[in-house]
């Protein structure tokens, strides 16, 4: 038998020449080290706000901290902390965030509402009168922060500015119930009863049963010394909500500037039982 011929050897793989015959190799050059970007205030206000956004609040102020430590002047990065600070109940820290940015663009409005509101819940009134009164003196189109002012300036006994700030609401939102009841009760205790009977007769026009606008309406009856009137309106009052203690004991007043003393009597008397059982 025909022995099998041996297999060819291998050839060794061919290296190509990377250099021509005959000339030197070159060293090869070294690699130059990539210059480090030195992190700005720009950046770590970015990382604030990707932190923000996936809820990682504290390492987002962090963030907003160190970024206007590098530039003191970066207002968007105090607004993004404050708001932060309001989402982790740090209302101390909002508002000194707040203020360093109205402080620094002076005719941001809404950092003013924001600071109003947060003086508002520390019970700050005259902060957050101040604060509302340059938010609308940039924005006046705001019913509610007019309605606040009028709430504000209230609690200061300031008659003519409650009335002004209600009134101004209304212009803006007629419909604004709560600012004219307001309204109605300044003009009752400023003992401007001709308006407050005005203001009482159209909510209850579009309200029946609005019980406090009724008894109000009543108040101003009595103490213009429309007795009829105060009396009439108390009793359609008690048809509505019987229970209603205050309506009978000025009901109860009423009729005794109207001599019906027997029915005074009882509306005294179920007056006493209501007040006894609450």
């Amino acid at each position: 038998a025909k022995q099998a011929e041996p297999a060819a050897p291998e050839q060794p793989a061919k290296i190509e020449e990377t250099t021509q015959p005959g000339q030197p190799v070159q060293p090869a050059q070294p690699v130059q080290p990539e210059a480090v970007k030195p992190i700005t205030a720009q950046d770590l206000y970015n990382k604030g706000v990707e932190c923000l956004s996936q809820g990682q609040l504290e390492d987002a102020i962090e963030a907003f901290n160190r970024a206007t430590d590098m530039d003191s002047t970066m207002v968007d990065a105090y607004k993004k902390k404050a708001i932060t600070c309001s989402k982790l109940g740090m209302m101390n820290e909002a508002i000194i965030s707040f203020k360093k940015v109205v402080e620094l663009n002076p005719n941001d409005a809404e950092s003013y509402r924001s600071l109003g509101t947060f003086y508002v819940k520390r019970r700050m009134t005259d902060d957050a009168i101040w604060a509302f009164e340059r938010y609308v003196s940039l924005n006046p189109n705001n019913a509610r922060i007019y309605y606040n002012l009028g709430c504000l300036y209230g609690e200061r006994k300031l008659a003519d500015k409650t009335i002004g700030a209600y009134q101004q609401a209304l212009k803006i939102n007629p419909n604004y119930t709560d600012a004219s009841y307001n309204l109605g009760v300044t003009y009752n205790d400023k003992q401007m009863f001709d308006e407050a009977i005005e203001v009482f007769k159209k909510i209850i026009a579009s309200d029946p049963e609005n019980h406090d606008a009724r008894y109000n309406l009543a108040f101003a009856y009595s103490q213009k010394g429309q007795y009829n009137e105060a009396a009439a309106t108390c009793e359609k009052l008690l048809e509505l909500n019987p229970g209603n203690a205050n309506a009978h004991l000025l009901l109860g007043d009423n009729y005794s500037k109207l001599g019906k003393t027997k029915e005074a009597q009882e509306e005294y008397e179920t007056y006493k039982k209501l007040i006894f059982i609450k």
